[in-house]
């Protein structure tokens, strides 16, 4: 049954990516071609401007509670970010339909020019993505959930909570901290805020999910076109030990020489439009991971620390997959250059020789995703990041 709901995400025209394409339509990251979708697409990316815009209002309002200005910050910075990958999305749209574009056509190219060895890295690589983005859309889902269900555990009767009299009720706790035009703590405001409110959260996890879903998919997807490329190289002059003719020779390291230069220029491409948006996340992750670890410690609810617990597990989660991927990469391109010296090359001419010697030149053209121009995205960069959130706990504890 589950095999069956999950099949109607897939697409042959886009073996690879189907399920996050499919998804990133879906939330309005990449516009319709219709005007009327399109229109209200842009609409909905309008209404989280304003709701970003109402936190900050919300929070500039209470600075003088400093425990309320943490609880607000932690989920601020997580609803910016949200508001900040669709609109970056919205903004690059004609480079985020280039990369998909590349990514599909290049990603056939494979599928049908694989032999038995090349079908099997595809395949372990498809299979890794779906797993990715099925788990990472669920992590997202649980804790969308989280989120709207913490103002609700208060209301979980327990034997040491005093019983509310009966001419008073209890004021309603919003989701999140944003400025309304009413009053949002009762009927009939508070309804319409917790409708805006779960409205919001919905909309923000599901940008989140086709954004970083994808962004993981297509960092692996350059992994495994780096490792293809790498077989390729390593039998650019046969398998046989008995070599190939100059004619053969320069065909095949000409197409590996253009394979290249294509990957580097997508993965640029790419990284053009990712690494700015990393580098307001690495500064919004340290903040959000350092509050969300300062309330855990000062919370006394045991429902509301497992949900805040689960919280803080996707924002470290969301980090080190990004990390964990992007330094992956930059292993295979390491160890692109390897290829050359575990094919045939001593059964090459001197001609073919030649042409190898260009090949491993270009081969060691590297490039690394970054954040920004100030740090390359890898593991040491995510440890870096949990020291400096720890740093800051400290500083919020003494």
């Amino acid at each position: 049954m589950i095999r069956d709901f999950l099949n109607r995400f897939e697409d042959p025209k886009m073996p690879l990516l189907a399920p996050n394409y499919w998804l990133l339509r879906k939330s309005g990251l990449i516009l319709s071609e219709r005007p009327l979708y399109k229109y209200l697409y842009l609409a909905s990316h309008l209404f989280g401007l304003y709701f970003i815009i109402s936190e900050y209002v919300d929070l500039i309002s209470s600075l003088s509670e400093i425990d309320l200005v943490i609880s607000n910050l932690m989920i601020t910075m997580m609803s910016q970010m949200c508001f900040l990958k669709a609109h970056s999305c919205v903004y690059w749209q004609k480079e985020w339909k280039e990369i998909i574009r590349y990514v599909t056509e290049a990603d056939k190219f494979e599928r049908d020019n694989s032999d038995d060895t090349k079908s099997k890295i595809i395949d372990k690589y498809t299979t890794y993505s779906r797993k990715i983005t099925y788990g990472y859309w669920c992590i997202v889902f649980s804790t969308v959930v989280s989120v709207c269900a913490a103002p609700l555990v208060h209301l979980i009767p327990t034997p040491s909570k005093k019983r509310i009299p009966r001419n008073e009720t209890e004021l309603f706790t919003p989701i999140f901290g944003s400025w309304m035009p009413f009053d949002q703590y009762r009927p009939p405001g508070s309804w319409i805020t917790a409708i805006w409110h779960i409205s919001i959260c919905a909309y923000g996890g599901t940008g989140m999910a086709a954004y970083d879903s994808t962004t993981i998919v297509i960092m692996g997807f350059f992994e495994c076109k780096l490792e293809l490329l790498r077989q390729r190289c390593k039998e650019m002059l046969g398998s046989n030990d008995k070599g190939v003719s100059d004619e053969d020779a320069d065909i095949v390291i000409r197409q590996l020489h253009d394979i290249h230069m294509k990957v580097l220029k997508y993965m640029r491409l790419f990284n053009s439009v990712f690494s700015p948006l990393m580098f307001l996340y690495m500064f919004n992750s340290t903040l959000m991971i350092c509050t969300c670890a300062y309330q855990l410690t000062v919370i006394t609810n045991a429902a509301q620390r497992l949900l805040l617990g689960e919280y803080l597990g996707f924002g470290i989660a969301q980090l080190f997959f990004i990390c964990w991927h992007s330094n992956k990469v930059l292993i295979k391109m390491d160890s692109l250059s390897y290829g050359t010296f575990e094919s045939s090359w001593y059964t090459s001419t001197p001609l073919q020789r030649q042409y190898i010697l260009f090949l491993c030149g270009q081969l060691r053209i590297k490039h690394v995703f970054t954040a920004g121009p100030f740090t390359n995205l890898t593991l040491s960069t995510f440890i870096t990041i949990l020291k400096g959130a720890y740093s800051y706990y400290m500083l919020l504890r003494k």
